[in-house]
């Protein structure tokens, strides 16, 4: 079981103006952008050692940290060491446009986002 910190989800109330900081500020470069079907906005602000920020902008979330998102080899055997350690999930394994993922608490009720990527998104961006 391989699981790696990868980027901390900001829920954000003006996107652009978090791009601008992100990147004119910060440093950070723009990975990509999604725009989902219930009106969110994504972007993937990048720093030099790989790590990242995901940027949300949607009505349908508190503004702040959202979870911090991990990168699994294998979404399946990572969740049977899980359970079998006693940390059950909080959400349904569901697909994204990335891959798929779940989301666990660790026990100070912070969410944890583990995520397995395709193997179209692994060529593209990994």
């Amino acid at each position: 079981m391989k699981i790696n910190v990868k980027y901390s989800t900001m829920i954000v109330n003006d996107l652009e103006e978090s791009v601008k900081f992100y990147r004119d500020v910060l440093g950070f470069t723009e990975g990509y952008h999604v725009d989902l079907p219930n009106g969110a906005k994504i972007t993937i602000m990048n720093s030099e050692d790989g790590a990242s920020v995901e940027l949300i902008e949607g009505k349908m979330f508190e503004t702040g940290l959202y979870s911090i998102g991990t990168d699994v080899d294998d979404l399946d055997e990572t969740l049977e060491h899980l359970k079998a350690n006693g940390c059950e999930p909080i959400s349904p394994v569901v697909p994204t446009t990335v891959g798929r993922q779940v989301f666990i608490q660790d026990p100070n009720g912070v969410r944890i986002c583990l995520i397995e990527h395709s193997k179209e998104y692994k060529e593209k961006y990994m």
